[in-house]
């Protein structure tokens, strides 16, 4: 069996699309997988650590882009498409799937062009452009969260959460001598979450000695909150970016982290407490429908990234590291909010679409 799977360009799409590329391997050994992603994005720095085969497209987003350069996108995105074409008829797929996002646009519709099934995978609540123009195209759209079913066709619609590539070591309170924060700010890092942290850590260092902080920045604010940490001479680790998933969040007290899909379906396989800080600026407020599927059920709290963010960050924090019972009730909350089978559902999905068609 031949399945490429497409998308990338950030690491919330790019670690769902390897789950189910992992496990589509797992239960059928036999499966060549080919990963078609972006040149723009993390895809080089991901695939190449996969072991998988991959190719990378000259293509980038349209949204958001101002006048004068969404023509120059959407020449690359004609470009990409007719690449993506040509590789998908050489290469001889049974299926494709796209993860999302602007990058699994070239070889989705190549795929329709083809009449070669396609899966659709959404990790959000709130759909993103590009599957919201191929929903009505796939075989099958594979969502995260019962929020979206609204959204989309349901009769094709099926519930499987989101895909996550670690397995979760559950344990609330790794060192019982110092609390451990776990700052996460997406791949890419969050400015304005990096600085806002940072400040709380500043107040707080005042009044809670035993911290452990370990803060992941992306690469861009790396050394600024290094910087940052050692002059307010707070002990911290900082990485740009962390591979090691589980051991991080099982050393880790309490999670505050942007609320992008994967990291909100991450929070809840690890079953950690967590302040989520969802992005304020995206158009459909994509990250904060996806921190209200973890407020709702008491596993997290939402802060609100505005002017205050430092304040109020050091505020929350303080009250949980007083209240270890209100802790462990959001880890509680969190774990029955986990969808540990996701990467077998959806592979499952695939192989379903492949026998039909057969």
């Amino acid at each position: 069996m031949r399945v490429v799977i497409s998308g990338g360009g950030t690491g919330g799409h790019l670690s769902p699309a390897l789950a189910v590329g992992e496990e589509l391997k797992r239960m059928r050994p036999d499966t060549e997988l080919l990963f078609v992603g972006t040149k723009a994005g993390l895809d080089q720095q991901f695939l190449s650590r996969s072991g998988f085969a991959y190719e990378l497209l000259d293509v980038g987003g349209v949204a958001g882009h101002g006048a004068r350069e969404v023509p120059i996108a959407l020449l690359k995105m004609a470009k990409a498409i007719i690449r993506a074409r040509a590789l998908l008829k050489s290469w001889g797929p049974e299926l494709v799937v796209g993860v999302g996002g602007y990058a699994s646009m070239p070889a989705a519709v190549g795929a329709l062009s083809l009449r070669i099934p396609l899966l659709l995978m959404e990790q959000n609540t709130r759909p993103g452009l590009t599957n919201r123009v191929l929903a009505r195209f796939a075989r099958r759209i594979c969502v995260a969260f019962e929020d979206s079913l609204p959204l989309l066709p349901q009769f094709k619609v099926q519930v499987t959460g989101n895909p996550v590539r670690f397995a979760p070591v559950h344990k609330l309170r790794p060192q019982a001598d110092r609390f451990s924060i776990l700052v996460l700010g997406g791949s890419s890092g969050a400015h304005r979450l990096n600085i806002g942290a940072l400040k709380a850590f500043e107040i707080l260092n005042k009044a809670v000695i035993n911290l452990k902080i370990v803060h992941q920045t992306g690469t861009a604010d790396e050394g600024l909150v290094r910087s940052g940490y050692q002059q307010a001479a707070i002990e911290a680790e900082v990485v740009p970016f962390i591979y090691a998933m589980a051991e991080a969040f099982a050393q880790a007290d309490l999670v505050v982290a942007r609320a992008g899909a994967m990291t909100v379906s991450e929070v809840a396989l690890a079953g950690k407490p967590s302040v989520l800080v969802p992005y304020p600026f995206h158009r459909d407020r994509q990250q904060e429908h996806n921190a209200r599927t973890l407020e709702r059920q008491g596993a997290a709290i939402i802060v609100t990234d505005d002017d205050q963010l430092g304040d109020n960050l050091a505020r929350v924090i303080r009250e949980l590291i007083n209240d270890r019972s209100r802790l462990e009730s959001m880890a509680q909350a969190a774990r029955r909010a986990a969808k540990p089978d996701a990467a077998s559902a959806i592979a499952r999905a695939c192989l379903e679409i492949v026998q039909e068609a057969a």
